[in-house]
Formats: C-alpha cells, sequence, structure tokens
C-alpha cells in the first residue's frame, strides 16, 4: 500500500486529510510540525505522496519541509496547502512538479487532489 505523509497541525484538517488518503487505498502518515514531518520522511522506507501545510510555527515551514523530503525521497509528488498561499508562491518557493491546493477546500476537493497524484509508482 502506499504511503502519503500528511503535515497539518490543526487536528480536524489532519483528520480530514487521513480519511481522504484512505479512501484512495492510501497509508497515510502524520505530523504535526514541520521537524516531526521530516523526521517520518527520514524512518519511512517509501513515500509516494507528501501533503503539507505551509505554514506550522514553529520550526520548520511547508517549503522547507518540502525541499528537505525532496532529498530524502527525490520522486515524491507534493500538495501544498495554505489559506495565505497563492500560486506564485507555489511556483517561487515550491519544489519543482508541485501543486497547491488553496484553503478552505471540501473533502471531495482535497481527495480528487490526492487521487490524482496517487499512482504510477
Amino acid at each position: 500500500m502506499a504511503a502519503i505523509l500528511i503535515v497539518e497541525d490543526e487536528p480536524f484538517v489532519r483528520m480530514m486529510a487521513e480519511d481522504a488518503a484512505q479512501s484512495l487505498g492510501l497509508r497515510p502518515l502524520s505530523a504535526t510540525s514541520g521537524e516531526a514531518a521530516i523526521a517520518a520522511a527520514r524512518a519511512a522506507p517509501a513515500l509516494e505522496i507528501l501533503f503539507t501545510d505551509i505554514n506550522m510555527p514553529p520550526g520548520p515551514d511547508g517549503w522547507t519541509v518540502a525541499r528537505a523530503v525532496r532529498e530524502i525521497h527525490p520522486g515524491i509528488r507534493v500538495i501544498y496547502t495554505s489559506g495565505q498561499a497563492g500560486p506564485e508562491d507555489c511556483a517561487r518557493l515550491g519544489v519543482p512538479q508541485s501543486r497547491l491546493l488553496p484553503k478552505p477546500y471540501t473533502q471531495d476537493e482535497l481527495a480528487a487532489v490526492i487521487g490524482e497524484n496517487a499512482g504510477d509508482g
């Protein structure tokens, strides 16, 4: 079963992402901070998707988390989420071939974006 690392400090939003991942047949791993996410990525043998909030004080933000996780898992697909960042921020600060899901989003929108990034190894 493919794994997704969900990085979100808001419990309800994190649980919604976990449910969406499970409904798509993915194994969710969760972290509530940037530091915990990087540690989880180091411990995970394989990750297919990183779904990370951008703003998670204190500690590394989602931009930093994605760069670190891409070094550990070079082929990982990255989905950022934020209520404050826009596509231009993602293009400027995000890792290549990443995408942004703006907050607020629905469960269906979240599942669709995760589903689009799942598969193909």
